[in-house]
């Protein structure tokens, strides 16, 4: 069976056409629509917090913003390429 490649482009154009719609300080409600958007629900985002929380308590808090930027870009490269 053939390894499926992640769509990383198609990925990185969803997060623009949000940005470029959103402007550089979303809502957070668009946030949340953007994070349903590929499947992370209440339990998904708590387990986020705590990871991110983790970092900050590490004193990579600085770290947070791209860490949740590639679990989205993660995420919707996995879609778009099944």
């Amino acid at each position: 069976m053939l390894a499926v490649t992640p769509d990383l482009a198609s990925a990185f154009d969803r997060i623009d056409d949000f940005l470029a719609v959103q402007g550089p300080a979303p809502a957070s409600d668009a946030v949340l629509a953007l994070e349903a958007a590929v499947g992370l629900d209440d339990a998904s985002r708590a387990v986020i917090r705590e990871r991110v929380r983790a970092l900050a308590d590490a004193g990579h808090a600085t770290a947070a913003g791209s860490v949740v930027l590639g679990i989205l870009v993660g995420l919707f490269a996995a879609e778009t390429s099944a």
